[in-house]
């Protein structure tokens, strides 16, 4: 069984961002663009990409709406709900990156 700091590793800001960051880079946008896709404010989205603040549950339903992304990917790093396209393109990306 995880210790609970491991079992909550993943949820940090800092974790959220780097999905995020990870999820827009598999989609091939810059930030500016994936925000304004989903509605999001560029700098608001900055800042969660930056790992300063987690998504408002707005944000997320933005994010949910126009690109499918899951709760589950964002908070818990679970790809399974993901689309099979974004979800094989965000996996190559980390074994590119490990």
């Amino acid at each position: 069984m995880a210790e609970d700091g491991d079992r909550y590793a993943g949820r940090t800001k800092q974790a959220v961002g780097r999905r995020l960051a990870l999820t827009r880079q598999a989609i091939g946008l810059d930030q500016g663009e994936f925000a304004k896709m989903a509605g999001l404010k560029p700098n608001t989205y900055n800042q969660y990409e930056k790992g300063l603040y987690y998504p408002s549950i707005a944000s997320m339903y933005a994010l949910k709406d126009r690109f499918r992304l899951t709760t589950d990917w964002i908070l818990d790093d679970d790809p399974s709900g993901l689309p099979f396209d974004l979800g094989s393109a965000v996996a190559n990306l980390r074994k590119l990156r490990a």
